[in-house]
């Protein structure tokens, strides 16, 4: 999850080269994730022995607990 807030970051520094700091919300990092044509995220479950797939919703609440 922190690596999606990592490419997040390094779009807005791609669309801001002269800034010095750049501050976002979790809503600008939503909208970010919503614009995404394709984003999933695999977890491994022990209880399964195999990695479940989690789809946008599932990865929002995870950035937004963390």
């Amino acid at each position: 999850v922190s690596g999606i807030c990592k490419i997040f970051e390094e779009h807005l520094k791609k669309l801001n080269p002269n800034s010095a700091s750049i501050t976002y919300d979790v809503q600008n990092l939503f909208e970010f994730i919503d614009r995404l044509a394709d984003l999933s995220c695999l977890v491994w479950e022990n209880a399964l022995k195999a990695y479940a797939p989690h789809n946008k919703d599932w990865i929002k609440e995870q950035i937004y607990t963390l």
